[in-house]
């Protein structure tokens, strides 16, 4: 079982990271947001998935391996001498306070595009060396990403589907033909995976360097248009004859959606060749994700115990998510080749959210894996709502909301029924304007649970209000109004620093040495009256 610490973090993830370039990116301001974290002895920094995409949503990729080369800092590679300074401002254009996508995501590319040319051109001997050790020790998943990368170009972006035929059941002649003939291409997509995990890593070492832990995030599902589907093929259900999905992802209806969930993702052939091959695709992708993070949190993790499937109509279309069902899973035997090859203990946290069973429940204790608990879903039925305070357990996550969570104070308005809204107010037993400090009285709670970590939406931290929502799973993964938020510096303000820090300590989240040394004369429990001592000021 993995065993956490007493401890508690924010969650926000890099694109929302202040910055000039229009997103967020692992440069100087991801440094800087660990310092805050280390100054506020908060231990953990949850993120969401890192993986390409070429989509606003990072649970949309073309790769389930390769890191996004949009959240590559152009600062950092004027220190490397692959840019210099005006190549970034004279072009820059004038980003607004939420991300542009489109305009961010073609701007970038043609900035890293000349970084690779003037790397080409004066190639840094440093760089040569390390480029093809990563391109040995990578081979098994770049390979066949970068060429996915340089096909898709040449056909105009389209869906793999709509390639030739020879293209899309990957003749091996062909292909290699069309490794020789983009070369350059690919050449560039290794350089910037390169370039990505190189500054990585070193973001990643420096937040450990001051006890932060990466929590990462990895979605159960891969996109169709993506080179895992394309290369590994038989490992999904697909039809043979079109390579197009029997049957796709998706959710029952539930409190985020009526009407129920439609994620389009391609189902895995669990019980085919998935099984087949002792699920060595799937370990490869745990193992690659546990090497760029500390603790990874498998989205949708009920989908490793049974999935969603929804039908493909007549039309060659999904019919309406309320006409799937449940279809069960190999979770336990995939689990089971996991710790096999990676080791018993492994560090993941199963979002235990949504529609479950105690099937679910089962898997997820067999492996000794953490679960979730959110307090925004404690209000509607109690008193044994498992997320509430009084019931979680210590082996587990504790948070105010998620990614996919209003704001505390913009879901205390807007999001809650009347019903529990007072049913909140009678559990703080709260007097006066119960909307003021909403969002401090359930940071309290989650930190003064029992639970081992405590993760908190840094929306509440900073004290937003509505439309500051980082995703709303109501409408689809692209919808222009998800994943745009970014925060500002200014709008953290020293009290709310004060208050984090605080709390942190007063319920037991960090502890200065000198109490941790000594608790029986300096903090603790009094062995002779069981009365409870206090510790130094802090």
């Amino acid at each position: 079982m993995v065993k956490l610490e007493r401890t508690s973090g924010i969650l926000v993830h890099i694109c929302s990271l202040p910055g000039p370039n229009g997103i967020g990116d692992i440069g100087n301001e991801a440094y800087k947001f660990v310092d805050f974290l280390h100054e506020c002895n908060q231990k953990t920094w949850q993120i969401l998935p890192l993986t390409a995409s070429e989509k606003p949503s990072p649970y949309s990729g073309t790769s389930a391996f390769a890191g996004n080369p949009i959240l590559i800092s152009l600062e950092k590679l004027v220190d490397d001498g692959l840019l210099v300074q005006t190549d970034i401002e004279c072009s820059r254009p004038n980003f607004g306070e939420h991300i542009e996508f489109r305009q961010v995501f073609k701007w970038k590319y043609s900035i890293l595009n000349r970084a690779y040319n003037n790397y080409k051109i004066n190639p840094i001997k440093k760089f040569q060396n390390e480029i093809d050790a990563f391109k040995k020790s990578e081979h098994y998943w770049l390979d066949d990403y970068t060429l996915y990368m340089a096909i898709k170009a040449e056909q105009k972006n389209q869906s793999w589907s709509k390639w030739p035929k020879e293209l899309k059941q990957r003749d091996k002649i062909v292909l290699e033909e069309k490794r020789q003939e983009h070369a350059d291409i690919i050449n560039e997509h290794i350089f910037l995976q390169y370039i990505f995990f190189r500054q990585w890593e070193q973001l990643k070492q420096y937040a450990n360097k001051y006890d932060v832990t990466i929590l990462g995030d990895m979605p159960v599902y891969v996109d169709y248009d993506s080179a895992d589907v394309w290369a590994n093929q038989s490992l999904f259900q697909l039809d043979k004859r079109t390579s197009l999905p029997k049957a796709v992802s998706g959710a029952p209806p539930d409190a985020f959606s009526e009407t129920g969930q439609l994620w389009n993702n391609p189902l895995y052939d669990w019980r085919g060749n998935l099984r087949k091959t002792n699920f060595d695709w799937w370990i490869k992708r745990l193992k690659k994700c546990l090497e760029t993070v500390d603790v990874v949190r498998i989205d949708h993790f009920r989908g490793l115990e049974a999935y969603w499937a929804i039908p493909i109509g007549t039309d060659g279309k999904p019919l309406s998510p309320m006409k799937g069902e449940w279809v069960k899973a190999c979770g336990d035997e995939f689990l089971t080749a996991a710790t096999k090859a990676l080791g018993d203990n492994l560090p993941i946290i199963a979002e235990d959210l949504g529609h479950l069973t105690q099937e679910v429940f089962d898997l997820r204790d067999k492996f000794g894996l953490v679960g979730m608990r959110v307090l925004h879903f404690a209000f509607a039925h109690w008193p044994n709502n498992m997320y509430l305070p009084h019931n979680y357990i210590p082996n587990c996550i504790a948070y105010t909301g998620t990614h996919d969570n209003n704001t505390t104070i913009g879901w205390f308005r807007h999001n809650m029924k009347e019903k529990e809204r007072q049913t909140l107010i009678d559990y703080l037993q709260k007097e006066g304007d119960p909307e003021r400090n909403i969002n401090w009285d359930l940071i309290r709670l989650v930190l003064a649970s029992v639970a081992d970590t405590a993760v908190l939406l840094f929306q509440d931290v900073l004290d937003l209000e509505e439309g500051c929502q980082m995703n709303d799973p109501a409408f689809t993964p692209d919808y222009e109004e998800n994943w745009r938020w970014r925060f500002q510096w200014e709008q953290l303000i020293q009290s709310s620093k004060d208050k984090l820090k605080s709390l942190t300590y007063i319920y037991g989240r960090h502890l200065p040495e000198e109490a941790l040394e000594r608790p029986d004369t300096e903090a603790g429990v009094d062995e002779k009256t069981d009365s409870i001592k206090q510790p130094k000021a802090y």
